[in-house]
């Protein structure tokens, strides 16, 4: 004889009030849904660059914001850009638009020997020409900078402003580094390039831990740079950067647009003399922004100043006043600093 099938959890509910052993809804009441997507950061794209060559970029894509190329430091991929996106909501609120374009090797761009700055310059005009954008303002972090200096040469007509942070020149005659072959220099390098983490290790003191999830997101950038498409932390596209390094920095001389230049006197990695080699060389440097006794990361503590400058702002100093972030007058700005303000938006006054 079959015995019956008793479901005590199917009967315990059938005697109980709907809804009884339910949490409350989140809502009270659910209003209209969402339309469209929220953004999660804009796609890689791929286009056919001079030669037949695969380019790949990204673009933030506002229609009617003001094009700015951003060239990402050293080891880096099309998607670095998003590592500055902690201050988003301030880009969109100036209407800048970002567009990058990544480099040999990096990400998801295969490596072609003998690549170098001009062959940047030209996939990057490429790609603006693409997009249909005339005018564009450049900025270039630590290592990006030689690479957008390029790009400024080949096109200074359509320049809005020129703006580096950080920004390394070109390595000093006989460095040692230059003398390399490039195998050594890659296996020197091949550590770094496989940990991702210690690639973009900050020191405990940098304010880059103020904002929350950074870490993280820089991690990530260095998976995708050396990892993204099964390359499995391959150095020698960071070997040959490295070297591309000993070659000379692009003639300026026909670069009219405002230049702004942004250096930390405490940098180790790209020191005060590269800043002055960019205050040499720029024929129209607006601004020469220095941060006393700060290291390498002003290229992030003090990008709420960058997107005032390219948004064409450079009279005004973003600082918090009494915990409202405020965009000053440079003498407001002094003399709210004098009185106790502090530089840049209060999230870095809020940083424990």
């Amino acid at each position: 004889m079959k015995r019956p099938l008793i479901v005590l959890a199917l009967a315990a509910s059938a005697l109980a009030p709907s809804g009884a052993w339910a949490e409350p809804p989140t809502l009270a009441k659910v209003g209209e849904l969402p339309a469209a997507f929220d953004d999660i950061g804009p796609a890689v794209q791929a286009l056919k660059g001079p030669g037949g060559r695969t380019i790949h970029y990204a673009d933030t894509g506002e229609a009617g914001f003001r094009p700015v190329l951003f060239v990402g430091g050293t080891g880096t991929s099309a998607r670095a850009f998003g590592m500055t996106e902690f201050l988003k909501s301030m880009r969109v609120q100036l209407k800048l638009r970002l567009i990058t374009v990544e480099r040999n090797g990096f990400g998801d761009t295969a490596l072609t020997p003998g690549w170098g700055y001009g062959d940047y310059a030209a996939e990057v005009k490429a790609v603006l020409d693409h997009l249909g954008v005339q005018r564009f303002s450049g900025v270039a972090i630590s290592g990006g900078g030689p690479y957008l200096a390029q790009a400024a040469a080949l096109m200074p007509e359509r320049l809005i402003s020129l703006h580096l942070l950080a920004a390394a020149t070109e390595r000093p005659a006989g460095d040692s580094v230059c003398k390399l072959a490039p195998e050594q220099l890659a296996g020197a390098l091949k550590p770094q390039v496989q940990n991702p983490q210690a690639w973009w290790a900050f020191p405990k003191d940098s304010p880059t831990h103020a904002i929350p999830g950074f870490a993280d997101r820089a991690y990530e950038e260095g998976a995708r740079t050396f990892f993204i498409r099964g390359q499995m932390g391959d150095p020698a596209p960071e070997a040959a950067e490295v070297m591309r390094y000993c070659g000379p920095l692009a003639d300026l001389s026909q670069v009219k647009a405002p230049a702004y230049v942004y250096q930390g006197t405490a940098d180790t990695q790209v020191g005060m003399e590269s800043a002055r080699t960019w205050q040499a060389r720029l024929p129209n440097l607006a601004a020469m922004r220095v941060y006393e006794g700060e290291g390498h990361d002003v290229q992030y503590r003090h990008w709420d100043q960058l997107l005032l400058d390219v948004a064409g702002h450079g009279d005004l100093t973003a600082v918090c006043v009494k915990g409202r972030s405020r965009a000053l007058p440079k003498a407001q700005a002094d003399k709210a600093l004098a009185a106790g303000a502090t530089l840049g938006v209060c999230a870095w006054a809020k940083r424990g």
